[in-house]
């Protein structure tokens, strides 16, 4: 195993340390992510990240060490799989949310984004089960209650992503999967969660 391998898999090891530990943390993130869904649901997953600043430091001292450019090199492929993992590991607790925080998530994303009229909502076979034609009209009463005289209804087809919906009007799709809503913030994300991973 050469210099860079040995970096690599130096950087590797600690990342996946990292990795675990912030499982454990967006665990308790997961309440005040709700609490701020409505307005700020996609900017929110950066906090599963901010508590492996102190441990991102120990990562850094792996970087200085190389000033070779193929280690360099191998460095920031390693930087971009370390970041890539944050925003799945990011995608993975969103869609992992216990059922009430995840019904709360969704509804307030739901409410911000529905337009006045009739539509059909189209979710994933698991979020289908989860959430029941129980949450849709749920979601229906908070419309009328908002003087709204949009109603949704759920779709017969579901859709293959890790979480969220599509909201159907006729030929238009408002699409709202979890992974299009977190690509859509990454651009903005993506230097902060850099910026914990590795200090800089």
């Amino acid at each position: 195993m050469n210099g860079a391998e040995k970096i690599k898999e130096r950087i590797l090891t600690d990342a996946r340390k990292l990795h675990d530990k912030i499982v454990e943390e967006a665990k308790v993130q997961a309440q005040s992510i709700i609490a701020e869904a409505e307005k700020e649901a996609f900017l929110k997953t950066a906090l599963m990240a901010e508590k492996a600043k102190e441990e991102a430091i120990l990562i850094k001292q792996r970087y200085q060490a190389a000033d070779s450019m193929e280690e360099r090199k191998n460095i920031l492929k390693v930087r971009q799989e370390c970041i890539n993992e944050a925003f799945d590991l990011a995608l993975k607790n969103l869609s992992n949310m216990p059922d009430d925080k995840y019904k709360l998530f969704i509804e307030g994303i739901i409410l911000n984004t529905v337009k006045n009229e009739a539509g059909n909502i189209v979710f994933n076979e698991r979020d289908k089960m989860r959430l029941g034609d129980s949450f849709i009209s749920l979601i229906n009463g908070k419309l009328k209650a908002k003087g709204l005289d949009a109603t949704l209804s759920m779709a017969k087809d579901t859709l293959d992503a890790t979480g969220g919906f599509i909201l159907r009007y006729g030929d238009m799709e408002i699409n709202c999967t979890l992974e299009i809503l977190l690509n859509m913030q990454r651009p903005n994300l993506e230097p902060e969660v850099a910026k914990i991973l590795f200090n800089k």
